[in-house]
């Protein structure tokens, strides 16, 4: 049978998703306690390359059950986690359809960029949030933010190095809100380039602070000029919450 599993993990420790021959990864750490569980090797094919240092709340991975052990569905995770280390943390499961490709059957996916803002970063924080120590204009922010939804060319927002053949993504929801100094971005789309997600979040912090008016977005995006728009943002802020089939 083929299963997807719910995956949740602290990104701190690990260089992403993708597996590396020189550093600790998700999927080799994953891989390695599906080879625990199932006496034999186990492949998991992820459906977001999360970079290092990035979390999940709900990253999913596809694999094929092998061997000679045989799991309950409900039981799955309950298993595989007392191989797991405790920073990643399966917490769901359920059975796919043979051929099930967990990339390209999502039909979206949303993620949260934090951002403490204080003169002092909040040292629970420091691993979850990136620290900005100018005051933000949440109004500014939100009208930036609204620029953002509807199906755009966003070359503009994408870093050197990504692969994806079209520029092209659908962002169906952004918004803005804060509580206690903890300022969340929270954005849902069809898909998403490299960075982006991590790219918005330096722009809206530009136009937070002043350093952009939230009305020069829509012309940043038609530039398709990644110089205009903002900072890449450092990825311990950045957590995948859900991916949707």
């Amino acid at each position: 049978m083929r299963m997807l599993l719910t995956i949740a993990y602290d990104g701190s420790l690990y260089a992403g998703w993708q597996r590396q021959p020189n550093a600790p990864t998700i999927q080799e750490t994953l891989e390695s306690a599906l080879f625990r569980l199932y006496k034999t090797p186990v492949a998991a094919q992820g459906a977001s390359r999360t970079d290092a240092g990035v979390h999940a709340a709900g990253q999913r991975a596809a694999f094929d059950e092998a061997g000679g052990v045989s799991v309950p569905t409900d039981k799955l995770p309950y298993a595989l986690n007392t191989f797991l280390p405790d920073d990643i943390r399966a917490t769901a499961a359920r059975i796919v359809p043979d051929g099930f490709d967990p990339i390209r059957s999502a039909k979206q996916k949303t993620y949260e960029y934090r951002i403490y803002n204080g003169a002092f970063m909040d040292p629970c924080l420091r691993r979850y949030a990136e620290h900005i120590r100018a005051p933000l204009d949440m109004r500014s922010m939100r009208l930036a933010a609204a620029a953002f939804v509807g199906e755009r060319d966003f070359a503009a927002f994408r870093a050197a190095g990504g692969s994806a053949r079209t520029t092209v993504r659908r962002i169906l929801a952004l918004g803005v809100s804060e509580a206690g100094g903890l300022v969340t971005i929270r954005v849902t789309g069809n898909g998403f380039l490299y960075n982006m997600v991590r790219i918005i979040a330096g722009t809206l912090v530009y136009a937070g602070t002043g350093k952009l008016r939230a009305q020069d977005v829509p012309g940043i995006i038609e530039s398709r000029d990644r110089a205009r728009a903002g900072k890449t943002l450092a990825a311990k802020g950045l957590t995948l919450v859900n991916i949707d089939y």
